[in-house]
């Protein structure tokens, strides 16, 4: 099961997350402005703010496995026609490949809930995030080569291929983990009164914005603060993107073996690391050793990319079975909203201040307000 759902969740990450490596050659190609190209790859994930509750709701009352292999094979069959459509088309169809992909989290998560007994909760779902990481360095390697050799749309063709060969284990597995019994008796709208659900949301939205500007802006400001190549400072981001791989795997492990007492003190433990790494990467000083800036990649890449495998955990235990679909689709919803905001947010800071420095001062002070709604969990 945990196996399917990482698969089937890394080809539809293949086409989220590699979007935004293919901005450069769809400027060039369609001689585009800049804000438009970004509005080609933003499209995806502006499907995901309107797909990801509906898809969360129809996970618990369909079943998952339906509703997964469903959106993956939807996501690919739009992406691929988007590959040959004209200019005006590719953005609304691009759009709708991101509805539909906004099924594999709350699908996907809630297959591997139901096989998973809640004492191994944290560890199956943090291996289950590893497939968004997972498919974007796939994505990262394969899809500018592809490009590069032909053009953008046979990249997007090939991220549809690959999308569509990911989705084949599962959709032929003959076990259906929805059971009959465990078909939602609660309305799913009752996941917008739930506290803890509210809170973790809110949290969520806080902290992803800091592995949005890890992504976004860490090699320009590496470039600026310490003098290495923006090629030297891409690789310090990739070494934060698999050490996150790692952070998503630990931080719900470790809350496993810390059940008993609950999972609210590593949240805790886990927004501290996420303020520590912005200081760190605020304090570090012109003339910093490689190897310093290779520690300090690898640390705001557990903490700020590593945070899902425990969030997405506690949003499955505060829900319950009946609702995780619903629960985690609303999540995400605001989840995403943050991401397509935070690019241009911590932009305009650097823009404002005339250092990406600022952009982690900021990030601080966005981080240290993440400490009220962890605070206010009720376990």
């Amino acid at each position: 099961m945990l196996g399917v759902a990482v698969t089937a969740q890394v080809g539809v990450s293949v086409i989220d997350q590699g979007m935004p490596t293919l901005t450069g050659y769809i400027k060039a190609d369609l001689k585009i402005s800049a804000a438009t190209a970004g509005l080609a790859v933003s499209s995806f994930a502006a499907g995901k703010i309107f797909g990801a509750y509906g898809a969360g709701v129809a996970a618990d009352r369909l079943g998952e496995r339906r509703v997964l292999v469903f959106g993956a094979l939807t996501t690919a069959g739009f992406a691929a026609v988007a590959s040959f459509a004209p200019l005006a088309l590719v953005f609304p169809l691009i759009f709708l490949a991101g509805v539909a992909g906004s099924s594999s989290t709350p699908a996907g998560g809630r297959l591997v809930l139901n096989a998973f007994p809640r004492t191994r909760h944290g560890l199956a779902l943090g291996v289950r995030q590893t497939g968004i990481p997972m498919g974007g360095l796939i994505a990262a390697a394969v899809l500018p080569w592809v490009a590069h050799r032909s053009s953008w749309r046979w990249s997007l063709l090939v991220g549809a291929g690959i999308a569509a060969v990911c989705v084949i284990p599962i959709a032929r597995l003959r076990i259906d983990q929805t059971p009959t019994a465990a078909r939602p008796q609660k309305k799913p709208h009752g996941v917008l009164r739930d506290r803890n659900i509210g809170l973790l949301t809110v949290w969520g939205f806080l902290v992803v914005s800091g592995q949005y500007a890890i992504l976004a802006f860490l090699a320009l400001y590496l470039h600026q603060r310490a003098g290495i190549s923006l090629w030297e400072g891409s690789l310090l981001v990739a070494a934060a993107n698999a050490s996150g791989i790692v952070g998503r795997i630990a931080w719900g492990a470790f809350s496993d073996r810390a059940l008993g007492r609950g999972r609210k003190p590593l949240l805790l433990a886990l927004t501290a690391a996420c303020l520590a790494s912005a200081l760190l990467l605020l304090a570090l000083p012109h003339d910093a050793p490689v190897a310093m800036l290779v520690a300090a990649a690898i640390f705001a890449g557990i903490a700020l990319i590593g945070y899902q495998g425990l969030w997405v955990t506690m949003i499955a235990d505060a829900a319950g079975p009946e609702r995780v679909g619903a629960a985690t689709g609303l999540a995400l919803t605001f989840i995403t909203l943050s991401i397509a905001l935070s690019p241009p947010f911590y932009g305009l800071v650097a823009d404002l201040a005339g250092t990406y420095r600022a952009i982690w001062a900021v990030l601080a002070v966005i981080l240290g307000l993440s400490f009220i709604p962890a605070m206010l969990i009720r376990e």
